[in-house]
């Protein structure tokens, strides 16, 4: 990485199976995004560091709490930052509510092509905004 390129914030996964994630993370370009990985609300908004998310992906059934229910705590302490709900698998009462709670998107499972194009996106928009160089692209 060179000085005028420098790594954009993390990707945080709240979801109790991490293992769905694993695609997004083979793609060359987000190999090396730093990201965390939580499986309840609870753990992730304990260790929440607001300077350092870029994009949340939230589980919409979380062990714990709803994931709209995540999206309204978070932005009680964060406010500009994508949240992707994500659903194991479609549900129209799931997307309207996403859709209403003011989530960036509405994802269901598997992932897929059209996640990682919308992941490096809205990972490189904030560094796009302070002016640095996209280090995904």
């Amino acid at each position: 990485m060179n000085a005028t390129t420098r790594r954009v914030d993390d990707l945080i996964v709240v979801d109790a199976a991490p293992d769905d994630y694993a695609p997004l993370f083979l793609d060359e370009r987000l190999h090396d995004a730093p990201w965390r990985q939580f499986a309840s609300g609870e753990a992730a908004l304990q260790q929440l560091d607001p300077s350092r998310a870029t994009l949340w992906m939230v589980n919409t059934r979380l062990p714990d709490m709803t994931g709209v229910s995540f999206l309204e705590l978070l932005r009680q302490r964060v406010r500009r930052c994508p949240v992707f709900l994500i659903s194991d698998e479609h549900s129209l009462e799931d997307e309207l509510a996403a859709r209403a709670a003011g989530a960036s998107a509405y994802l269901c499972k598997p992932v897929n092509g059209a996640w990682l194009r919308l992941c490096r996106d809205a990972i490189s928009r904030p560094a796009q905004r302070r002016g640095a160089p996209q280090s995904l692209s």
